[in-house]
């Protein structure tokens, strides 16, 4: 219940990273987005999702560039 819980905080955190990053085109939110997004990485084989499904195609190529 926790791991669920974390996991939709960083989710959060991550997308409004994501809308400020594309909206101010900001380097210091990108790298705060991808940290967001490596937090997620650590939750979400607990919360049983595919990665690929909660992020935005960018941000998994940009972590999984292969």
């Amino acid at each position: 219940m926790l791991k669920d819980h974390m996991f939709e905080f960083y989710f959060d955190q991550m997308n409004e990273l994501v809308f400020l990053a594309e909206v101010k085109n900001q380097h210091l939110y990108y790298k705060k987005m991808n940290k967001a997004a490596a937090k997620l990485v650590r939750c979400q084989g607990e919360a049983g999702m595919r990665l690929e499904s909660v992020l935005p195609e960018r941000v998994y190529h940009s972590l999984y560039p292969y």
